[in-house]
């Protein structure tokens, strides 16, 4: 249907990362709409999401030289400059460029801005999806406000970029690695009082908010203030309010429905932008690489 390659340069999947499943299941979703993408793996192994059509670009060429050539090469905004040397360049910011340091994108006039949040870029066109599926879900809908909530957690995640996360007093920890399957965080999940957490802007809140959990924001927004949830151009708008007792942003006592509410919307609405936005990228000029 459209005439131009995308690859797609992701790490590996994992289910514990929302950028990373973001950049798979755009991969997925482009195919369903007659796009021919690929996953180009950052390193290997190249595990994939197996409910996602996700081929690799190795399956359809071997030729790197081919691929700079020819194919329109998309970066997530951690990879600094244009490692494929593709002559069609597009940058997915999944967070803001130097969020954690180091040189940014080294992204060039030509190259084409994508943002997942306002939040992350000023101007660059939006395209955002709730990576709320599946198990989660129908967890959710069974949430019962009179469920048992015996204990509280804390979550670090991006967090110890920004400062000093000591751990919380008679609070579990949740890492990237524990509990180690999805199954069990939910199972913890759905047992929380209170999630703390120092990561502002993590899929792990979203969860926890879904699952019932109160959700306090500890530390800091980041150094630009990405994460802070009272800004109105944020996807998530509305569902914060301040603590009375300390003044950190807290859920409001309705946000899981408000929260299933704007996934519903949001969800409606990614298919339509991402094949507008593919539909001009398929077009962009080629740009001379030196």
């Amino acid at each position: 249907m459209y005439n131009s390659r995308i690859g797609i340069v992701s790490p590996p999947y994992t289910a514990k990362s929302a950028g990373i499943g973001v950049l798979h299941l755009l991969i997925h979703k482009l195919r369903e709409y007659g796009f021919d993408a690929y996953f180009i793996p950052q390193c290997i192994p190249a595990n994939v999401n197996p409910v996602y059509n996700t081929p690799l670009f190795s399956d359809v060429c071997a030729d790197i030289a081919e691929i700079a050539r020819d194919w329109v090469v998309l970066y997530p905004e951690g990879v600094y400059g244009n490692p494929m040397n593709a002559r069609r360049v597009v940058r997915y910011l999944l967070n803001k460029e130097r969020a954690f340091g180091g040189a940014g994108m080294g992204a060039l006039g030509s190259d084409f801005l994508i943002t997942y949040s306002r939040l992350f870029h000023p101007t660059a066109p939006v395209l955002f999806y709730p990576v709320i599926e599946g198990e989660l879900l129908v967890r959710s809908g069974r949430v019962s406000p009179d469920s048992p909530r015996t204990v509280d957690a804390f979550y670090v995640g991006k967090g110890s970029a920004y400062g000093v996360c000591p751990p919380i007093p008679n609070a579990t920890a949740i890492t990237r690695g524990w509990p180690e399957t999805k199954a069990k965080y939910y199972d913890l999940l759905e047992t929380v009082h209170t999630l703390h957490s120092y990561d502002w802007v993590t899929s792990t809140v979203l969860d926890a908010i879904l699952l019932g959990c109160k959700v306090r924001l500890i530390g800091s927004p980041g150094p630009t203030g990405e994460g802070d949830p009272f800004r109105e151009d944020g996807e998530l708008f509305g569902l914060w309010e301040r603590s009375p007792d300390d003044g950190v942003p807290q859920t409001k006592c309705n946000a899981r429905e408000l929260l299933l509410s704007k996934t519903r919307l949001l969800k409606s609405r990614f298919d339509a932008r991402m094949v507008e936005l593919f539909s001009q990228i398929c077009q962009m000029p080629e740009t001379p690489v030196s």
